[in-house]
């Protein structure tokens, strides 16, 4: 490990470096561009000045690539002598159709996404900033599949509605898992989404190479690097919701009558501290005063990331960040007629609950990585992760009560990967992590225990066969749920893509993925807002998944006229939790179901209809969901999800549309009706945003205005979804 970290001078004088900057034929950079030694494990990802380096790269003649979306892809074949950097400028021009992407995701390294053997759907940088998405649920909503019921995640049917105890959907930051401690929920606060370099959504189990959490599907966060200048970005908005539409909701809440605002700032400043080292720190307040009663938040979030290239084949990444945030949460409505003031339930004797909750929650993370190129051939990484949580209850008069009545909880842990290359074609991928809680949570029982430790071990294989790559993978997890008691469970993957020519690709895929409950639904014991009672003898759930899709370019007068991927998919759950209500106990208890079946297909379409001016995308899944006991619809999935927008510049004017639109669900758990008025109410989801703005001088001004047909709709049950707000965004960068 010492030869690792230092190096040897013998080792460092065979080496040279690349530099250089990527721009368009207009002359404007090209943040986020993918520069990448063809053949290697070396690259680099552009800056916002559109700067690259590749800080170490080992004697010899290389094939180097430059790639964006939107532009045309150029290599160049380049000699890399001893001690020198080579300067190689990259000018892409603009093409009718998006270049093919890079992802990560699926391969646990670097990958064409046309080559890759699953659903991955992307949103880069320019994704976020257009429509200026606040935080990680907001840039989900645009993604093609994905459903958010509430604050839970649904990918493809995976997920319905769970009381935000569990996700069947992993998040990954920079590769590594991210879960909160007390609930394995996902934190959708945890990065800045000024700094995210794009996000990649794989839709399918991904359980072979990153574990339990991923039974449904990965959402990974990859973060942007320090430019090769100092530079400020400045961010500051403010809008309001309009005042309630239906008279009978006005009566009922008199605030309702007058706007409500929403505002918000973030100062981002990244740059290099020496020729080895730099970092970005970000720092976001928002306020948000919601179109619901009660349900008023303020966050404040300061997070950073260092770099630091300790030899010339290595570099250490370290993340960091705080959140806090103080919340009222609305929970569930006071009834149809009375939508947007919070409700309460008799439970019974003295006791009633509350359709609302006060609490301040604190987050604090810590994400370093090491990065060694070993040689040409093979990388080794190392990475850690630390993640806590402090949530404390507020009282009638908004101060916070001892964390004795509220949670606290850890989540920590750590892995090795190995990346190996023995021949062009041939990539192998292995490595061991292990991961721990600890939690204490006045809503779960006495006997509940305070951790739940992971260890694991993953590898993976690919092949290229002419025209086919073969993908296998194959991972290992021991969990511990309870003292004396162990849970062991081996999660295998295969998949094969086949090119059909320069421009389309045919995917086959089978995986398997699982699921240990979390603790909390295992021994969650509370009725604050619904009577929940525990269930200690939970089982793991399990899934299989298989999937057919085609990815290519149709051409047209020999030019690529945009992007399809089509997929047919099925996925088998055994064992699948949901909450059930137990009349015997007048509670709600979750249980495991025995078999379910989500069947469905997808179609997405991209297309730039005038290079850097006009541009459409659209994205339709169709899902059937069966209980295969009950022969009924699974809860809370929609059968139809569209998701499409367009983006046009005329002159000086930049503005885009979004739609998004969803069939009602099936079927609803018409068990809350018990509790909670006019909760077996569904409705479908015909949601449209729309924004028009301009620059100038370096200022962006932006008007967004989303549900600008104020379209009333639920987006879980017993909870109105955002009705119109408006708001003006403005930034600059310096």
């Amino acid at each position: 490990m010492l030869w690792i970290l230092a190096g040897t001078d013998a080792v460092r004088a065979q080496h040279g470096a690349v530099a250089g900057r990527v721009t368009s034929s207009t002359g404007d950079p090209l943040p986020g561009a993918n520069v990448v030694l063809l053949g290697t494990t070396y690259g680099d990802a552009a800056a916002l000045d559109g700067t690259y380096r590749i800080g170490t790269a080992p004697v010899g003649s290389y094939r180097i690539q430059a790639s964006s979306l939107g532009f045309a892809t150029e290599i160049r074949q380049i000699d890399v002598a001893a001690n020198e950097t080579i300067l190689v400028d990259f000018v892409l021009e603009p093409i009718e159709i998006e270049s093919r992407e890079i992802v990560v995701t699926t391969t646990r390294h670097t990958a064409d996404a046309g080559d890759i053997p699953a659903s991955v759907s992307v949103l880069t940088a320019e994704d976020l900033v257009v429509r200026n998405v606040l935080s990680l649920d907001d840039a989900l909503q645009y993604v093609p599949g994905v459903q958010l019921t509430g604050n839970e995640v649904n990918i493809r049917g995976s997920s319905g509605f769970s009381y935000n105890t569990g996700s069947r959907i992993l998040l990954l930051v920079d590769g590594m898992p991210m879960l909160s401690p007390d609930a394995e929920r996902i934190p959708f606060d945890l990065i800045p989404v000024h700094q995210i370099e794009r996000i990649e959504v794989l839709k399918g189990p991904g359980s072979a190479l990153y574990g339990g959490g991923a039974l449904g599907g990965i959402i990974h966060i990859l973060t942007k690097t320090y430019p090769a200048k100092p530079e400020t970005f400045v961010e500051a908005y403010g809008g309001a919701y309009q005042p309630a539409h239906h008279a009978v909701w006005r009566r009922q809440w008199e605030a309702s009558k007058k706007p409500r605002p929403l505002g918000g700032i973030a100062i981002n400043h990244a740059r290099p501290l020496s020729p080895n080292t730099g970092l970005w720190a970000n720092l976001t307040y928002r306020y948000d005063a919601s179109h619901l009663n009660m349900n008023s938040s303020r966050s404040l979030q300061g997070f950073s990331k260092f770099t630091w290239r300790t030899s010339p084949d290595s570099h250490v990444n370290i993340l960091a960040g705080v959140n806090r945030k103080t919340r009222d949460t609305f929970i569930y409505w006071n009834g149809a007629r009375d939508a947007l003031n919070p409700g309460s339930t008799n439970l019974g004797s003295s006791i009633s609950s509350s359709g609302t909750s006060d609490n301040r929650t604190q987050h604090v993370s810590l994400m370093p990585a090491y990065t060694n190129a070993l040689s040409t051939s093979t990388l080794f990484q190392a990475k850690a992760r630390l993640f806590g949580i402090f949530i404390q209850p507020l009282d009638d008069e908004k101060k916070p009560r001892p964390l004795s009545k509220g949670t606290i909880g850890f989540r920590y842990g750590g892995e090795v990967q190995l990346d190996y290359e023995p021949a062009p074609g041939r990539y192998i991928v292995a490595g061991v992590s292990g991961d721990a809680n600890f939690t204490n949570s006045s809503f779960s029982g006495a006997d509940a225990p305070r951790s739940q430790p992971e260890i694991a071990a993953f590898t993976q294989w690919e092949e290229e066969i002419g025209r086919i790559k073969i993908t296998g993978g194959l991972r290992f997890d021991t969990y511990r749920i309870r003292q004396g008691q162990t849970l062991r469970k081996l999660s295998p993957r295969a998949s094969a893509t086949i090119s059909m020519g320069p421009s389309w690709t045919v995917r086959l895929a089978y995986g398997e993925g699982f699921r240990a409950p979390s603790v909390l639904e295992r021994f969650v014991e509370s009725s604050d807002h619904l009577p929940i009672v525990s269930n200690p003898d939970l089982k793991p759930e399990t899934s299989r998944s298989y999937e057919i899709g085609v990815r290519g370019q149709p051409l047209f007068g020999g030019a690529p006229l945009f992007t399809i991927d089509a997929a047919l998919f099925l996925s088998q759950y055994r064992e699948i939790i949901e909450p059930k209500f137990t009349p015997e106990e007048r509670a709600f208890r979750f249980t495991n179901f025995t078999r379910a079946r989500i069947a469905g297909g997808e179609l997405e379409l991209r297309a730039h209809i005038l290079p850097g001016r006009a541009s459409l995308h659209a994205g339709y899944t169709y899902l059937d969901a069966q209980d295969l006991e009950t022969e009924e619809s699974l809860a809370f999935r929609s059968a139809h999800l569209l998701k499409t927008g367009a983006t046009l510049t005329v002159g000086p004017l930049e503005s885009g549309v979004d739609l998004r639109l969803a069939s009602a669900p099936e079927r609803v758990d018409s068990d809350f009706a018990r509790f909670i008025a006019d909760a077996e109410l569904s409705s479908p989801i015909q949601v449209m945003d729309v924004r028009i703005g301009s620059s100038w001088r370096g200022i962006r001004a932006t008007l967004h205005i989303r549900n600008a047909l104020n379209y009333h709709y639920l987006s879980r049950p017993a909870l109105l979804g955002s009705t119109r707000h408006a708001f003006l965004q403005i930034s600059t960068r310096m």
